[in-house]
C-alpha cells in the first residue's frame, strides 16, 4: 500500500499560503521590493513587445537576442497580460517562481529520499523552498534561475533512473534522446549550462569504463592548471595581458594531454590498483605531455602574433598537472572496496578500436538533441539577429578589456578569479564558502594572510568530507554516481573558467545556479552517509525527521516574516506610482520622446508614452555593439530620432562610452539621484 505523501502535501499548502499572500499583496511592492532588477525587466519588455507584435526588441526599434531564450518563450504569454495591466504579470510571475521553487524542493526530497532516507530528503526540501538565501539567489529577482534550477533537477533525476538501470537493462536510443532533451531544456534555461551537458553526455557515453570519472575531472584539472600557472607568473590585473595565450594553451592541453592520459594508461582500472605503476605513469606522462605542449605552444606564439609566451608557466602547469591527475586518481583507490579484479583487461588501442562505435552510437542521439537544437537555435539566431551568440554576454567581455574597472571590471584577485570567495558575487559555493569564510574571519588571532585561511578551512572540509565517505566506501561511491556529483562537479568549474579566464565582467551572484545545486546534494549527502552510520537502529527512521522539522518551521518563520514585511498590504494607495524615476520622466519629458539611458530595465517597463533605450547595449541590437565599439553609436541614436539622455555624464564621459554622445547633447539642469537629464539632437550642437 502506498504512503499518504504527507510531507509533500504540508509543503505545498504552506507554500501556496505564502505565495497566495505576496501574490495579492500592493502592486507597488513588486517593482520597489522584490522584481528590482533591470536584468529581469529586460526580459518583461522585450516578451511585452513579443507578445504585442512588435518582435524581439527591447526599445521597439531594435533588434536584439540579449537573453536566455527559454525564460523568454516563458515570459511571452504571461507578459501579454501587460497590455490590461502592468502588475497582472508580476503577480503571475510571482506565483509561478514560487511554484517552480516547490516543484525543485519536492524533487530534491524525492531524490535524497530515496538514495538515503525521506528524513533526509526533507532537510534537503525545506532549505531550498524556505532559505532566504535561496530566495535572493534563485528566485527573487524574477530572473532565468527558476526554471534552470527546475530543469536542472528535473535532469539529474533523470541521470539517477539511469545510473540505476543501465547496468541490467541496457540502454536505448529512447533514453538517451530523452537525457538529450532534457539537456537542451537545461542549456536554453541558461547557455553556460553548455558545460555541464556536455560533462554529462561523456558520463553517459562511458558508463561502463573507468574514463566516466577520470576523463570528466581531468578535462577541469587540465583548465586549472594551466590557468593557475598563468595567475602565479602574472597575478592581477596583469593576467589579463595573456588571456588568448591561456586560450590557446587551455586547446592545447586538453587534445594532448587527455590523448596521451588515454593512451598511457591513465584510464585502465589495473593502473589505479597499483600506486609504483600509476606513479611511474604520472611522471611518464606529465613530462612528455608538458614537452610536446612546450613545443606546440612555442611554434604557435609567432603565428598567433602572441607578444610573449612566458615559458615558465610550463613548468607550473607541469607541476599543478602532476599533484591534480595524481589526485583524481589516490582519491578513489582510497575508496576502492574488494571488487575482484578483471582477469584481463584490453589495453587502450584495443579498447579504442573495440568500442569506437558504440561510443558514438550512444553520443549521437544524445549530443545530437542537446547541442543540435543549440545549434539550430545559433544558426537561427545569426540570420535573425546577425550573431550566433547573446549580445549581452559579448558585451561584457568587453567591457572586461578595458584597463578601467567599468561595470565592476573582471576578477580582481585569485579568489574571485576562481570563484572560491566568501563574499560578493564571486561566491559561487554557498552556503558552504559563506560559512567557512566566516569561521575563518573568527581565526584573525592566527597570523596568516586572510586567503590561506580560508583556503585552509576549504581543505579541512574536503579532507573531513572524504573521511566520511570512507566509513561506508560501497554506499559513499553508489550516492556520489546516483546524484551525478561528478559530471555536476566538471561542469560547474568549467564555466566558472569560461568567465574569468577571459575577463568578463559584471558578472553575478545568480550565474552560479548550478553550483548551488551541487553543494545542496552535497550537503545531503553528508548528512545521508551520518544517517546511514546509526541507520539500522530501530528509533532512528523516526527521530531522523526531528532535525527537518525543527529547521522546517525556523526557516519557515523567518520566510513568512521576510514576506509579510517585504509584500505588504494596504501600505500604498493604488494611485500611488510604480517607479519614481518614470514618474520623474514622465513629468520632465514630452509624451512620445524617446529617451536614452545606460541600464533602464524596469523604466522602460513602467514608464507611459515613452520609449526607453537602453545605451550599455545589453538588451540592444548586435549592430548598435559594433557602433559602441566604433564610437559611433552617438549618430546612429541622434539619426534615430533619440530626444533625451537620462545618465551620469561622468560614465558616458569615460570607457565605453568615450565621449561619443556629448555633441549632441544639451545641457538642461535637470538631476535626478546623482543622474543628469539632457536633451538630445538629431544634429551635432553648437
Amino acid at each position: 500500500m502506498k504512503r499518504f505523501p504527507w510531507f509533500e502535501v504540508i509543503l505545498i499548502l504552506v507554500v501556496a499560503v505564502i505565495s497566495l499572500y505576496g501574490a495579492f499583496a500592493d502592486g507597488q511592492n513588486f517593482s520597489i521590493r522584490w522584481f528590482t532588477r533591470d536584468d529581469a525587466y529586460y526580459y518583461f519588455k522585450v516578451a511585452q513587445n513579443i507578445a504585442e507584435g512588435h518582435g524581439s526588441t527591447f526599445d521597439g526599434m531594435n533588434k536584439t537576442n540579449g537573453y536566455h531564450p527559454l525564460w523568454m518563450l516563458i515570459c511571452v504569454p504571461i507578459f501579454a497580460l501587460a497590455r490590461f495591466d502592468l502588475v497582472l504579470p508580476l503577480r503571475i510571475l510571482f506565483l509561478l517562481m514560487s511554484g517552480l521553487s516547490l516543484a525543485t524542493a519536492i524533487f530534491l526530497y524525492r531524490l535524497i529520499g530515496r538514495i538515503f532516507a525521506p528524513a533526509i530528503g526533507a532537510l534537503a526540501a525545506v532549505y531550498w523552498v524556505f532559505s532566504l538565501d535561496v530566495l535572493n539567489r534563485v528566485y527573487k529577482q524574477g530572473l532565468e534561475t527558476g526554471i534552470l534550477a527546475f530543469f536542472l533537477l528535473l535532469f539529474i533525476a533523470k541521470l539517477y533512473e539511469f545510473e540505476r538501470s543501465w547496468r541490467e537493462k541496457g540502454v536505448s536510443t529512447k533514453e538517451l534522446i530523452d537525457l538529450g532533451a532534457l539537456g537542451a531544456l537545461v542549456i536554453f534555461s541558461r547557455l553556460d549550462l553548455i558545460f555541464l551537458i556536455g560533462m554529462a553526455g561523456l558520463w553517459v557515453v562511458f558508463r561502463q569504463r573507468p574514463m566516466r570519472y577520470f576523463l570528466l575531472l581531468d578535462m577541469a584539472s587540465i583548465c586549472f592548471s594551466v590557468l593557475l600557472a598563468f595567475v602565479i607568473k602574472a597575478s592581477f590585473p596583469e593576467y589579463y595581458e595573456f588571456e588568448d595565450v591561456v586560450v590557446t594553451m587551455i586547446g592545447v592541453s586538453l587534445v594532448v594531454k587527455l590523448s596521451l592520459a588515454y593512451f598511457l594508461g591513465l584510464y585502465q582500472r589495473g593502473r589505479m590498483r597499483n600506486f609504483l605503476s600509476l606513479l611511474g605513469s604520472l611522471i611518464s606522462f606529465v613530462i612528455l605531455s608538458s614537452t610536446i605542449v612546450g613545443v606546440l605552444m612555442l611554434i604557435i606564439a609567432p603565428i598567433r602574433d602572441f607578444d610573449s609566451f612566458p615559458r615558465i608557466v610550463l613548468i607550473y602547469d607541469a607541476i599543478c598537472t602532476f599533484a591534480l591527475f595524481g589526485l583524481v586518481r589516490l582519491l578513489p583507490m582510497g575508496l576502492r572496496t574488494s571488487d575482484p579484479i578483471p582477469p584481463s583487461e584490453e589495453t587502450p588501442l584495443v579498447q579504442l578500436l573495440t568500442h569506437w562505435k558504440k561510443w558514438l552510437l550512444d553520443a549521437i542521439p544524445y549530443y545530437g538533441v542537446s547541442f543540435g537544437t543549440l545549434a539550430i537555435y545559433m544558426l537561427w539566431s545569426k540570420f535573425e539577429f546577425g550573431t550566433f551568440s547573446p549580445v549581452s554576454g559579448q558585451i561584457k567581455r568587453w567591457w572586461g578589456s578595458f584597463p578601467t574597472r567599468v561595470y565592476g571590471g573582471p576578477a580582481k584577485n585569485i579568489r574571485a578569479f576562481f570563484s572560491i570567495d566568501y563574499t560578493g558575487d564571486s561566491n559561487s559555493w554557498h552556503p558552504v564558502s559563506t560559512v567557512l569564510g566566516g569561521w575563518a574571519e573568527q581565526l584573525r588571532l592566527l597570523q596568516i594572510v586572510d586567503t590561506w585561511r580560508y583556503v585552509g578551512m576549504l581543505v579541512l572540509f574536503a579532507l573531513l568530507f572524504y573521511c566520511l565517505l570512507l566509513l561506508n566506501k560501497r554506499k559513499s561511491k553508489t550516492a556520489i554516481a546516483q546524484l551525478s556529483v561528478i559530471p555536476l562537479l566538471a561542469g560547474s568549474w568549467l564555466q566558472i573558467f569560461y568567465y574569468h579566464m577571459q575577463g568578463y565582467a559584471a558578472y553575478k551572484i545568480w550565474y552560479w545556479t548550478s553550483q548551488l545545486v551541487l553543494v545542496t546534494l552535497v550537503l545531503s549527502l553528508i548528512f545521508g552517509m551520518l544517517y546511514k552510520l546509526v541507520h539500522k537502529r530501530s528509533f532512528v527512521a523516526q527521530v531522523a525527521w526531528l532535525p527537518a522539522i525543527l529547521l522546517g518551521v525556523y526557516l519557515c518563520y523567518n520566510f513568512v516574516g521576510y514576506v509579510r514585511h517585504t509584500m505588504t498590504h494596504g501600505e500604498w494607495a493604488a494611485s500611488d506610482p510604480y517607479m519614481d524615476l518614470a514618474t520623474f520622466l514622465e513629468s520632465h519629458t514630452e509624451p512620445g520622446s524617446v529617451i536614452g539611458m545606460t541600464g533602464g530595465g524596469n523604466v522602460g517597463y513602467f514608464i507611459k508614452d515613452r520609449t526607453i533605450i537602453n545605451m550599455d547595449g545589453l538588451i540592444n541590437s548586435y549592430d548598435y555593439f559594433q557602433l559602441l565599439q566604433r564610437r559611433e553609436a552617438g549618430k546612429y541614436l541622434a539619426e534615430g530620432g533619440m530626444n533625451y539622455i537620462l545618465a551620469s555624464m561622468d560614465l558616458l564621459d569615460g570607457l565605453p562610452y568615450r565621449g561619443q554622445y556629448n555633441e549632441y547633447m544639451e545641457w538642461m539642469d535637470v538631476h535626478y539621484g546623482g543622474k543628469d537629464l539632457v536633451r538630445y539632437h538629431s544634429e551635432i550642437q553648437p
